[in-house]
């Protein structure tokens, strides 16, 4: 069956492999519940006995100038039991959990999104060609992260995607006008459709030609309009804290929207980004600590390894008080020109996407579906985006 492909799909495609693409809205919300404590299987907190209901997640976050509201209710999945007292320990049976995406999830959805920007990767599905599937497989993504220095097994890779596919998630903007019920933005998965090839026989790298998923359609929605940016891919995946990944999209989102004369006058014109750990807590997922100043102290590892990366310069901690007791703490978080370098990058590659559509559609509006894209155009797209990321940069 022939794949059907857009201006659009070729568009997010990037040879250099040093860089993602960021989905702004989409990765500022807290859509993970990231490790503090109660280390399970998964790594999610507190790991509830097999059946036992979970409740949905609840979280307010900001977006730009406005607020959003997010709320997660977790997969169903099924894991063996642990045999008890008597039972005949070779005999496996499967207990069912329901747990939230995590840290694991985090990385391996990013190994998909970067999959994605291979050539030829994404086409389109569904009756009006509007829905973006991404193949791939699972030996794949794990020499992907082999590659970046993580390893997972086939059988964490498959369980992470079911996760991602089961996990439903709904994200609204609170209305200005005192509307009770706000209209959702999204109300899906991760990945609404997962398809795992059934394996035959022996596994090998490549037996799951057929593996694919489905992105939501927010996801799908920016891909069609252009609405996504290259950030450092390597950075994301250096980064060990899943708290400081989250603080580098909120970064990148912050400093894309600076002028870019501001940009390029260096670090001295642009103005520091300021964040409680409070707020850092709340809108990034992050679970509490028992003891405040664990909760803190693993805050303030997540900043200074953004110093230790070379992403920002500088960071100034402000430190509250009650009494002796540590109550706040506010970082003053200058960028470095090297994540400023990449930050114009990536406005400039936006830029590019938009006025090569323009050019190849003859149109001027924006994007309102995607445009077939024969394959003799696709190499044309192509060229033109190999001459544009030739173009120097700073490296990351």
């Amino acid at each position: 069956m022939t794949k059907t492909t857009a201006v659009q799909l070729a568009l997010f495609e990037m040879e250099d492999r040093s860089q993602s693409h960021m989905i702004a809205l989409y990765d500022t919300a807290p859509r993970f519940v990231f490790v503090s404590k109660g280390h399970g299987r998964n790594g999610e907190v507190d790991l509830p006995s097999a059946n036992q209901f979970v409740q949905s997640v609840h979280k307010e976050f900001p977006f730009k100038e406005a607020t959003f509201t997010l709320t997660l209710q977790p997969a169903r999945i099924y894991r063996p039991a642990k045999p008890a007292p008597g039972e005949d320990a070779g005999e496996k049976r499967m207990v069912e959990y329901e747990v939230f995406p995590s840290e694991r999830e985090q990385i391996v959805e990013q190994v998909v999104r970067r999959l994605a920007m291979d050539r030829s990767r994404l086409s389109l599905m569904g009756d009006k060609q509007d829905r973006v599937r991404v193949h791939f497989s699972l030996y794949e993504i794990r020499r992907e992260l082999r590659a970046v220095n993580r390893t997972m097994d086939v059988a964490e890779i498959r369980e992470a995607l079911e996760i991602l596919a089961r996990t439903r998630m709904i994200i609204s903007k609170v209305s200005e006008t005192g509307r009770k019920t706000p209209r959702p933005v999204l109300e899906s998965s991760v990945f609404p459709t997962l398809y795992i090839r059934p394996r035959t026989g022996e596994a090998v790298d490549g037996d799951e030609e057929d593996t694919y998923i489905e992105f939501n359609a927010l996801v799908a929605s920016a891909i069609r309009n252009l609405e996504f940016k290259p950030i450092s891919y390597q950075w994301m995946m250096r980064l060990k804290s899943p708290v400081a990944r989250w603080l580098y999209n909120r970064l990148s989102i912050e400093y894309g929207d600076l002028d870019i004369a501001q940009v390029t006058a260096g670090p001295e014109g642009v103005p520091a980004m300021t964040l409680s750990a409070d707020q850092i807590i709340n809108n990034s997922g992050m679970n509490e600590w028992s003891r405040r100043r664990d909760t803190l102290r693993t805050v303030s590892l997540a900043v200074d390894s953004l110093v230790e990366e070379g992403i920002l310069d500088q960071v100034e901690k402000v430190v509250s008080k009650d009494g002796r007791r540590i109550d706040d703490i506010v970082y003053v978080m200058t960028p470095s020109r090297q994540f400023l370098d990449q930050v114009q990058r990536g406005n400039v590659v936006q830029g590019a996407n938009v006025s090569i559509y323009k050019a190849m559609t003859g149109s001027v509006e924006s994007p309102k579906e995607f445009v077939p894209l024969p394959p003799i155009k696709a190499l044309d797209v192509r060229r033109r985006r190999a001459k544009l990321l030739s173009a120097p940069s700073g490296e990351v």
